[in-house]
């Protein structure tokens, strides 16, 4: 039972690892989506950002799945659940419309 609990333990670990990768990924993709004046490049990094965010949101699902049974590290759980909650910050492209193709710098 007790490497049971290991494995828990790595797999909320890795878990959490994944979680702050995409966070940090998802920030990489809103500078380069702030700055890009391509529009086929704006739709890919847009693309990858959407599928980051899919993916940020299953991970909730699997840890909250994971507190409903009643996993023994109730406290990496939460953790996971807390890190996967947060929001992934929009600040950095709100000066910035899009406008036929290209962004437009307006304040």
């Amino acid at each position: 039972m007790k490497d049971l609990v290991k494995t828990s333990d790595s797999v909320i670990a890795s878990l959490c690892r994944e979680v702050d990768g995409i966070r940090h990924r998802s920030s990489s993709l809103l500078e380069a989506m702030a700055k890009c004046n391509d529009e086929n490049l704006f739709c890919r990094l847009k693309k990858e950002f959407q599928q980051l965010s899919n993916r940020r949101s299953r991970l909730l699902e699997i840890a909250k799945a994971m507190q409903f049974k009643g996993f023994d590290d109730k406290l990496s759980i939460e953790f996971l659940i807390e890190i996967s909650s947060r929001p992934i910050d929009m600040r950095t492209c709100w000066p910035y419309e899009k406008k036929s193709g290209f962004i437009s710098h307006n304040s």
